[in-house]
């Protein structure tokens, strides 16, 4: 279940990680430069992470997404979006591929939240046996290693099931990026055919909402240090601002102003490139991380690119010729 992915410590990070903060510039020579390219349709497809808005988790107890509040919100994003990253194969969202497909969208990243759930594995395996062209890659887990959800190896032993059913489909998983760094953890992310971590500026204790590139700053150096450390093609799932909460400085203006300089300074290519995040606001997440964590997690109901009524944000109104200069600069 796609419960928000936040946030445990994140200031605890490792030596390379205090280096990327301490210079802003991006390498040029590398011994392992990233040399293989992103899968076609992810590097044409315009992504957005997406959990439905008629999903929830209230006390602990999940409410299922509904099929007509899945098309609802597929019908709103796909004026500008056409490709989809989920968290989940389950409680309701299992759907997604099948509604996707309906409104033509092009692309779809399936997500499993639970690598040890057979019930989400097989509902993959069946949306990649229905809509082959539409799958076009699989991320099993999400922030659960670093969150102690489960083990590398329960990501590897669902890997290998997904392979031996349909051995060319790219898989992979996705953790902050400061585990991407750690030398122990390094096989196992190089064992993935690409490589989808999140990079989230607002979490570092430096960062400041008045200053939104400093944050884009951020992003693109991480993402130069990891196309040094590994071959992989690299796919940003998760990055952005929220637009709220105004007390904690945050505003729609400032998120849309994040979104602007990242596409105009990300070094896109066909090796790197990233995604939205995310579709919809989710004002259940906040009460659901203090469950779990102590702290004011009121932002953590405001990174949507539309509000939960369905009303598009600021970010949205430049989006369509950022997208379309993105591509020019990517072609």
């Amino acid at each position: 279940m796609p419960v928000t992915q936040r946030r445990w410590g994140w200031t605890h990070f490792t030596l390379a990680t205090l280096t990327l903060l301490a210079c802003w510039h991006r390498p040029t020579n590398s011994a392992l430069a990233n040399t293989l390219p992103l899968p076609s349709a992810i590097q044409s497809s315009r992504f957005i992470a997406y959990t439905p808005r008629s999903f929830s988790i209230t006390a602990g107890e999940v409410v299922a997404a509904s099929r007509s509040g899945i098309a609802d919100d597929l019908k709103l994003l796909r004026p500008f979006f056409d490709g989809l990253i989920t968290y989940s194969s389950a409680n309701g969202i299992e759907a997604v591929p099948m509604i996707a497909k309906r409104l033509d969208f092009r692309a779809i990243i399936l997500g499993i939240w639970d690598p040890t759930s057979a019930t989400e594995i097989q509902n993959v395996l069946l949306a990649i046996k229905k809509y082959p062209t539409l799958i076009s890659a699989v991320i099993v887990g999400n922030e659960g290693i670093y969150s102690k959800r489960y083990q590398p190896e329960d990501v590897q032993k669902a890997i290998q099931r997904l392979k031996k059913e349909s051995p060319s489909l790219p898989t992979t998983t996705s953790e902050p990026f400061s585990l991407y760094f750690q030398d122990d953890l390094t096989p196992f992310f190089r064992s993935h055919d690409l490589l989808m971590p999140n990079v989230h500026p607002v979490f570092e204790k430096w960062f400041s909402p008045g200053d939104p590139q400093n944050g884009v700053a951020m992003v693109v150096t991480v993402a130069a240090r990891l196309e040094e450390r590994y071959p992989s093609p690299l796919f940003i799932k998760e990055t952005g601002m929220p637009s709220g909460e105004e007390q904690q400085g945050f505003s729609s203006r400032q998120q849309a102003l994040f979104w602007a300089g990242l596409f105009k300074k990300f070094p896109f290519s066909k090796t790197s490139s990233f995604a939205c995040f995310e579709a919809f606001d989710a004002p259940w997440k906040p009460t659901d991380m203090a469950r779990i964590l102590p702290g004011n997690h009121a932002n953590e109901a405001y990174w949507g690119f539309f509000n939960t009524a369905g009303t598009g944000k600021m970010v949205l109104d430049s989006l369509p010729k950022l997208i379309e200069e993105k591509t020019d600069r990517h072609h």
